[in-house]
């Protein structure tokens, strides 16, 4: 993340997941898995040609009669004295340069990886000596999650996974996962956040934020108990560690992202939870069943 907030990617890339756990809940925070990162859509949009007014090449559109700017005359021979515009206000691409089009303007969605594997390359190793080998990484443009519509109901080929093998200083192999999304709207917009580091000050980058997270966290926990019959162990500790979080509410739109059926405690007591927890997956399932009425309770005047 450090290499993406001094990019020309920094007001692109959005950070979700345990990542920007600790910025929430501090050391509360689980060891994060992997790297989980969405790519906003580009703001640029091109000019479109059936229709451009009032972004046009010249003044010979605006003087004519309105519906000539959009298709509905042809053009004419003016006289000097009516080079005027009729007080229409065109605005015209600055000398030498011309307006884009929706041609010119294509989203790199089939290369969206891409600059991850540049920015690493350029710097293949951290600040405490892990050494990334990008010759070895594997790219997965066909991956997706287990469930289509998890984070979105538009999901078809817009996400990417890489794998990149690194090693210690003490020669002890591993690997890193980055998952990409770059197809989905995001329910909330994305909030500045300043995120922990190991050994540096905070660093500060766009991430999804903690109502969003844990609307998130409570939609995968019900999914996969429904599909699967049983949920992550991680992503019940996570979601409790932010439905515990002072003053966090849920609006409308992100309870019904997040429990489109209430949940009652007896439910919840009933789930199967895959996976490790201090203390068993009992305590951390009576929590949540505590946590949940205040997160749609109105806010106290």
């Amino acid at each position: 993340m450090t290499l993406i907030a001094g990019s020309e990617w920094a007001e692109t890339v959005v950070l979700r997941g345990s990542m920007a756990m600790p910025a929430w809940v501090g050391d509360a925070a689980r060891p994060p898995g992997d790297l989980d990162l969405i790519l906003l859509p580009s703001p640029i949009v091109g000019v479109d040609t059936r229709e451009p007014w009032p972004f046009v090449p010249h003044l010979g559109p605006s003087q004519h009669w309105p519906e000539a700017v959009h298709g509905g005359a042809r053009n004419e021979i003016w006289t000097f004295e009516e080079f005027e515009t009729g007080g229409l206000r065109p605005v015209l691409p600055p000398e030498g340069l011309h307006w884009m089009t929706s041609l010119d303007v294509s989203e790199p969605f089939d290369f969206a990886h891409q600059f991850l594997i540049d920015l690493l390359t350029g710097h293949p190793r951290t600040p405490d000596g892990v050494l990334l080998d990008l010759d070895a990484a594997t790219e997965n443009l066909s991956w997706d999650y287990s469930e289509p519509d998890e984070y979105t109901t538009t999901s078809e080929n817009g996400r990417a996974r890489l794998r990149i093998p690194w090693t210690t200083p003490a020669g002890l192999p591993g690997h890193m996962q980055i998952d990409l999304s770059y197809d989905e709207p995001l329910p909330t917009p994305p909030v500045l956040t300043a995120v922990p580091r190991v050994a540096a000050p905070p660093i500060a980058v766009l991430t999804a934020g903690r109502e969003l997270s844990l609307a998130w966290k409570l939609h995968w926990l019900a999914a996969d108990q429904q599909s699967e019959g049983r949920s992550a162990a991680k992503d019940l500790y996570d979601a409790v560690l932010l439905a515990e979080l002072p003053q966090i509410r849920l609006r409308p739109r992100l309870q019904r992202l997040a429990l489109p059926q209430p949940l009652s405690p007896t439910a919840l007591a009933g789930w199967t939870i895959d996976g490790p927890l201090p203390g068993g997956p009992a305590p951390w399932l009576t929590r949540l069943a505590t946590a949940l009425p205040h997160l749609t309770a109105a806010p106290a005047p």
